[in-house]
């Protein structure tokens, strides 16, 4: 992630969940607010309930992924947290449909550059 830093503290994902605006997909939830700065923040969530540490790991390393591609394609000065919801499992998504569902995201919360 080249323009990208990543949220340490609790507080700035609680902050970011109560103020932010979001978008609901299938598989997760983006939260996102305007920040002071010239590059983006990324936080990513994914909770016990979602499986083993393996493969919470692993949906983190999608989202990662993911968003190294389109990164190039977002707007500057951003705060985004991507959260996984309680039920999705590892077994019942894979790589594209997450890239789907993080794009349609993306694109609702119009932060895409025009």
């Amino acid at each position: 992630m080249k323009y990208t830093s990543s949220i340490k503290k609790k507080g700035t994902f609680r902050y970011l969940i109560k103020k932010g605006k979001f978008s609901r997909e299938k598989y997760l939830v983006v939260y996102f607010i305007k920040n002071s700065k010239s590059t983006n923040v990324l936080g990513i969530c994914v909770s016990k309930k979602n499986g083993i540490s393996v493969h919470r790991n692993k949906m983190k390393r999608w989202i990662r992924e993911i968003y190294k591609t389109e990164e190039c394609k977002l707007k500057k000065g951003l705060t985004l947290v991507v959260m996984y919801r309680k039920e999705t499992k590892i077994e019942d998504v894979d790589y594209y449909k997450l890239k789907d569902n993080i794009v349609k995201a993306f694109e609702k919360l119009n932060i895409y550059e025009v």
